[in-house]
């Protein structure tokens, strides 16, 4: 029997839910992801629309936005991430949460304003593939937050063993490679950033190059529409 990265994907966030619950905060309130709502914000409305949170690990992500007065549908491929964020839901948020691969999506296509997908691309077998997949499920002008482990970040390392000829489940790429992956399958780049390993300041990036930024980066986000697809936010 071949190798079946989706199951072995479950297997290994199912691994990792406990260690992932205990840094998830601190990641959301003054880690890596502490800019991405603030950004997001920038581009969605409560009132355009659902927000999906695919790959969505605990849960915090999703009930932050939520706070905020968002419609927010967290998903994950792992069982137990999701009970774990299932404990998230509280009278007055619009939160829910589903187990589900991103592969086979369930929803109607064009359901949401704005799809939140944070290191989630790269624990996928197919990453041009899931990004065909993910436009059909955006409104028209819906954005598409793409968060990607940068050159930096140590998560990287569940890929190594791959050099001694063994099956993993990521697909780390460059922040490069992402973008142009984007432009090259039917995305617009509105706006990128990257976060950065700590040492690295603010005023050191300001005299760098778009590539070497991304050379530094723990994370490279990128805020992003289907092309021909673009709607004015005010």
């Amino acid at each position: 029997m071949g190798f079946n990265w989706h199951a072995a994907c479950e297997t290994h966030w199912n691994k990792m839910s406990a260690h992932w619950q205990a840094n998830s905060e601190e990641m959301w309130e003054t880690g890596s992801r502490k800019t991405i709502l603030p950004v997001l914000t920038r581009y969605i409305q409560p009132d355009k629309g659902r927000v999906l949170d695919a790959g969505c690990g605990d849960g915090y992500g999703s009930a932050k936005l939520a706070e905020l007065g968002f419609q927010v549908t967290g998903l994950d491929i792992s069982e137990e991430m999701i009970k774990k964020a299932e404990t998230r839901i509280k009278p007055g948020l619009a939160l829910s949460f589903v187990k589900a691969d991103l592969r086979k999506l369930p929803f109607p296509e064009h359901s949401f304003q704005a799809i939140m997908a944070i290191n989630v691309l790269e624990w996928t077998d197919d990453p041009r593939e899931m990004l065909t997949e993910l436009k059909r499920y955006l409104q028209p002008g819906g954005l598409l937050a793409l968060g990607i482990l940068g050159p930096t970040a140590a998560p990287r390392e569940h890929g190594y063993r791959r050099l001694y000829g063994e099956d993993v489940v990521i697909n780390t790429m460059m922040p490069w490679e992402c973008g142009r992956l984007l432009t090259e399958n039917g995305y617009e780049i509105v706006h990128q950033e990257g976060v950065y390993k700590r040492g690295v300041t603010l005023e050191m990036t300001e005299a760098l190059s778009l590539e070497l930024c991304q050379a530094l980066s723990f994370l490279w986000m990128f805020y992003t529409r289907p092309v021909n697809a673009r709607q004015t936010t005010k």
